[in-house]
């Protein structure tokens, strides 16, 4: 419900699907949602807010001008063009998650975040569900010895490290033969990895000229087969990797040109750049106040531009590179969580699994255009319409769109979608269902509801709750399940209403549906 007359006069429905969000700046926004899908009033005034930085960059300008401070833009002045909200819109930190905001001459760190290139990675496995059935209740322990207990075995040297931060994917698979065999590189078959890089978005790179402040990172290891104590990590917050059975084809014609078939197993990992990209949004939001001129009253908003011409094109140009620094590992960390799981289960199937990458796709991340123009998503995917590439044959979408991932709640389905590449929705589809209660507000729900949920759901954490060493723990098991209540199905949206948005809208296309069988939380 919306709290004041102000912000219901401010939202302003079109039509089914879509609803403008009006403003006193004059910035087109867009949010896409059908009449089922809840409005969060303070989503709004969180939106609004971001949109009164146009104000902030014509003040720059003005004063600019009238060389009131020192040159801050080039010759020309920066400019929100238009914001695009997604369905599962919802109130975030500093901005709204499901936010698309398109600029020109600028970027906002706090637009993209610290959690550089979170995203999407979806597996098809050769694993049959009632294959796997059997299996289920003896996943448990080896996944938590592989994911949280030290057995994920992922030596990386040095030389290695900086490849892949300088050239992502296309990096590691150059220096793979370093660590060829070792642990988990033993699922690693670098013709595979050289053939998916077209079913990742960027191709999983996105080339750096330096490495930021990641030396030590690199040199921390110090030899060829040098544990990595960040690679192969899910995070914190709604992170996971998920075992899902298709159970439901939409589109036959494209499942099948895709490799998705009814009644397999699915492996979905859901993470991002952890600890390295903490260190680039954190620095470069400190830079982009410290440019700030300081004869100017801080904006209420909170946002603060980085021009990317002009006396401060520089700094614009070192945050991009490290953010690719940090994109590269994200993509590269979504890698061997895939592995990690094909692992586990190759090893209590007791059969080497197969499986064949349906898409990689990257959230937190700013899009460069032509003139300066720059895409930002924030908790939003891109939902990219056909190549049109004809003859291209590394390009697996040159007639269909590209994948988009939609996950839900650890209790709801997940959809798999063809994009539509809708230029009205800035080619931008929601990244989840988006949250209904805040982490707060779920830790409160009812017992005997929270009992409810779980006991109908398998999730896998680094604590393993029925263990002799935790059940005297009541400190330890209250942390435990207070984690689980911020993630529980019902803190999340019905899913069904945003991918029918998403459908409606023309913004993509449902393929497949899938279901949870399994959940791994950080």
């Amino acid at each position: 419900m919306l709290r004041s007359k102000h912000l219901a006069s401010c939202v302003q429905r079109v039509d089914n699907e879509t609803v403008d969000i009006k403003n006193e700046h004059g910035v087109p926004v867009t949010l896409f949602a059908n009449p089922q899908i809840p409005i969060e009033a303070e989503a709004i005034e969180q939106a609004l807010s971001f949109v009164s930085i146009e104000q902030t960059l014509q003040s720059l300008w003005d004063q600019q001008q009238a060389k009131t401070i020192a040159p801050f833009w080039g010759d020309h002045v920066g400019a929100l063009q238009r914001v695009v909200l997604t369905p599962d819109f919802h109130r975030g930190s500093g901005i709204p998650v499901g936010t698309v905001a398109q600029t020109s001459h600028f970027v906002i760190p706090q637009a993209v975040g610290n959690d550089v290139c979170c995203g999407m990675r979806l597996l098809m496995t050769d694993i049959t569900t009632t294959e796997l059935a059997p299996y289920l209740d003896h996943l448990a322990g080896p996944l938590r010895d592989v994911f949280f207990r030290g057995k994920r075995e992922i030596p990386m040297a040095p030389v290695q490290r900086e490849a892949l931060l300088r050239d992502g994917l296309s990096g590691l698979l150059d220096q793979h033969r370093t660590n060829a065999g070792a642990g988990t590189w033993q699922y690693y078959d670098a013709a595979t990895q050289a053939r998916d890089l077209a079913r990742v978005h960027f191709n999983g790179s996105r080339t750096a000229r330096g490495t930021f402040a990641f030396a030590d990172y690199i040199k921390s290891s110090g030899v060829s087969d040098g544990r990595d104590t960040q690679i192969g990590s899910i995070g914190g917050g709604n992170h996971f990797v998920e075992l899902q059975t298709v159970d439901q084809i939409i589109d036959g014609g494209v499942a099948h040109q895709w490799g998705v078939q009814r009644d397999h197993v699915a492996i979905m990992a859901h993470s991002g750049s952890v600890g390295l990209g903490h260190v680039v949004g954190g620095y470069f939001a400190d830079e982009a106040k410290r440019i700030f001129p300081r004869s100017m009253r801080r904006p209420a908003h909170g946002f603060y531009p980085i021009p990317t011409t002009g006396p401060h094109a520089a700094l614009a140009a070192k945050y991009l590179d490290a953010m690719h620094n940090a994109a590269n590992f994200a993509f590269a960390n979504r890698l061997f969580l895939g592995l990690m799981a094909i692992r586990v289960l190759s090893e209590v199937l007791g059969r080497r699994v197969n499986a064949r990458l349906i898409y990689d796709a990257p959230h937190n991340l700013i899009w460069p255009g032509a003139d300066e123009q720059y895409v930002h998503r924030k908790g939003a995917c891109p939902a990219l319409g056909p190549s049109g590439e004809a003859g291209s044959a590394s390009d697996p979408f040159t007639f269909v769109g590209h994948p988009v991932i939609i996950p839900g709640s650890m209790g709801a389905a997940s959809y798999l979608l063809q994009g539509q590449g809708n230029d009205a929705a800035l080619c931008s589809a929601c990244n989840g269902a988006g949250r209904i209660l805040s982490r707060g507000k779920s830790r409160h729900v009812d017992q005997a509801q929270y009992r409810e949920t779980f006991s109908r759901l398998r999730v896998v954490t680094p604590i393993d709750p029925t263990s002799v060493e935790v059940r005297t723990r009541r400190d330890v098991l209250a942390e435990y399940h207070d984690r689980l209540k911020e993630e529980a199905p019902y803190a999340y949206k019905d899913i069904t209403p945003v991918v029918t948005t998403v459908e409606d809208a023309a913004v993509a296309k449902r393929v497949a549906r899938m279901w949870p069988l399994l959940t791994i939380k950080g």
